[in-house]
């Protein structure tokens, strides 16, 4: 085909898409925006903004979740790091930047758009925080202004399972009890099991009558002798000794990174998303805690913590982390069903 042919046909494609109507574009704009997200900000420096599809432009927050179309900007002094689930890579926008968010990267004609090559960092898929995405209910909130309702959770959160073991273990708080009854249930939470001790300590058995399947979810709650409650149920993972190892080497490697102050947002959201992908959720909700030690003006940060919290079955701290985000501007509606 001749160059003039080919200058002829790029004009009649370009007449031919200019004559779509625009109604029929931001249909499929809006279409694609209902996707599930495709990745999550993870560093913000500066002054940066977010704007979704029909939406107004706003400020943009560590641990957001971006979709197709969403569009986004970096002032004078901003810089964003996205993280794609994915491949597990990073892409950096720079100062006075735009782009626009695709499934597997950024699109940017500004010039201001790069990959960003990090050392020792995992390659494989990462997966969707779901915990970000779940919808608050009333009846979440149905035990928070109980009597006493946050003082007894402040015992429950001190509670922990040690799941990187073979079996794991599973920690409360001394009460000075006779007797802890720890109980176990499968992830249709029908009764498995109770084990008893005089400690505020208890390993599951590796030859009982009952076994944990690797890899599958479970749930706990520690009871006294006289049915008061210990630990309020919650969820919990077995890990499978890749898992295990993978979740120890991480945590090694973050830890050193701390003593050295060399840690950034990026290895905070990095772990944020590694503990929600493995179930841990003592160490996620601890993590978010310091991140919002870190960053007390992210609303994101504490909508996080309201569902680690609901997670944790402690809805009384969940309404606080939730008065503290709706403070800072974030809407995050309450449904009554």
């Amino acid at each position: 085909m001749s160059r003039r042919n080919l200058l002829f046909l790029g004009m009649l494609v370009g007449l031919l898409w200019s004559a779509v109507p625009a109604g029929a574009r931001t249909s499929e704009q809006e279409e694609l925006a209902q996707n599930m997200p495709v990745a999550i900000v993870s560093q913000v420096l500066g002054q940066a903004q977010i704007k979704n599809v029909n939406g107004d432009w706003r400020p943009l927050y560590l641990l957001e979740l971006l979709r197709p179309e969403d569009q986004l900007q970096t002032m004078d002094d901003g810089k964003v790091v996205v993280l794609f689930f994915f491949d597990n890579h990073l892409e950096v926008l720079d100062p006075t930047g735009q782009a626009k968010v695709a499934f597997k990267n950024l699109q940017s004609e500004s010039g201001a758009l790069r990959r960003a090559q990090i050392q020792a960092r995992s390659r494989g898929q990462v997966e969707i925080p779901y915990m970000l995405l779940r919808r608050l209910r009333v009846a979440d909130f149905a035990q928070a202004e109980d009597p006493g309702a946050y003082e007894k959770e402040q015992t429950f959160l001190s509670a922990w399972v040690k799941a990187t073991t073979s079996p794991p273990v599973f920690y409360c708080k001394d009460l000075q009890l006779p007797t802890y009854r720890f109980q176990f249930f499968n992830e249709w939470d029908e009764f498995l099991y109770e084990g008893t001790s005089t400690e505020p300590r208890f390993k599951f058995p590796f030859r009982g009558p009952v076994q944990l399947t690797r890899n599958s979810l479970y749930y706990w709650q520690v009871l006294g002798p006289d049915d008061s409650i210990v630990v309020r149920k919650y969820p919990f993972r077995v890990l499978t000794q890749p898992l295990a190892q993978l979740v120890e080497r991480s945590e090694k490697r973050y830890e050193a990174l701390q003593k050295a102050n060399k840690t950034t947002s990026i290895e905070d959201t990095d772990m944020f998303l590694l503990y929600n992908s493995q179930g841990l959720v003592d160490k996620n909700l601890h993590l978010l805690q310091e991140m919002s030690r870190k960053d007390p003006e992210n609303p994101l940060i504490y909508r996080a913590l309201v569902r680690a919290f609901l997670t944790r079955g402690c809805p009384a701290h969940a309404r606080e982390a939730l008065d503290k985000e709706t403070a800072l501007g974030s809407p995050d509606p309450i449904e009554k069903l």
